[in-house]
């Protein structure tokens, strides 16, 4: 399963805040090290938009995503700066140069 998030800040001045949750919430899901999880985050073009790319091996991975900790802590911390709940879709791989 494959999730592309994008995440909208209230103002542009919470960049480097949500730049810096995002590297958090990383970190934290490396030491956690759930079996089959990637995930990437991306800044656009425009200050107030982010985008997070997520990968599972299966629904168990997913699962254990939205029960650690990292990522409880980082919804605390994001949630007062985005300007509405992140939009979520679910993509299908079609080719990957990784295997």
């Amino acid at each position: 399963m494959s999730l592309l998030v994008h995440y909208t800040l209230k103002s542009a001045d919470d960049h480097t805040a949500l730049s810096t949750a995002m590297e958090a919430l990383v970190a934290g899901l490396k030491s956690e090290a759930i079996d089959g999880l990637a995930y990437q985050c991306f800044a656009t073009d425009d200050p107030t938009k982010f985008l997070g790319v997520l990968q599972f091996a299966d629904e168990a991975g997913f699962k254990a995503f939205q029960a650690s900790a990292a990522f409880a802590t980082y919804r605390e911390t994001v949630t007062p700066i985005l300007a509405g709940p992140p939009s979520t879709e679910k993509l299908q791989p079609i080719a990957d140069t990784r295997g």
